[in-house]
């Protein structure tokens, strides 16, 4: 149940970012008035959509899901400083949520990496 419940959750996650990477690589007006209030060039917006896109389908595969977690890790830490320092507080909320769900797949897939290659150190050991 638990393995279902985590697998759930990451197609949730992965979801929301195919959402907003697709609002991004499409130039969604919102997004261009987004990234225009924050005085980035357009192509950025394009970049982070492509990122965003290809690291919801890395979330999908465990190979890799630490890369892609941490990709969108920085991307939303970006998010969560720009709204900040550019005093869009009421944007913030969703990106910060994102963040921290997106740290905890980072370390819960760290945490198996560990615990993977400690059992393999084990399995060499014993042979």
């Amino acid at each position: 149940m638990k393995r279902v419940l985590g697998y759930v959750f990451l197609v949730v996650l992965a979801g929301v970012f195919v959402m907003t990477g697709y609002t991004k690589v499409t130039g969604a007006e919102m997004m261009i008035d987004t990234f225009e209030s924050f005085s980035y060039p357009t192509w950025t917006m394009y970049l982070i959509g492509a990122l965003e896109l290809l690291s919801a389908v890395g979330l999908l595969i465990p190979r890799t899901r630490i890369l892609a977690s941490g990709i969108l890790t920085f991307i939303l830490i970006g998010a969560v400083g720009s709204h900040l320092i550019y005093a869009q507080y009421a944007a913030i909320p969703l990106p910060a949520v994102l963040l921290v769900a997106n740290i905890a797949v980072l370390l819960v897939s760290l945490h198996r990496l560990e615990e993977e290659e400690s059992n393999m150190d084990m399995d060499i050991v014993q042979a």
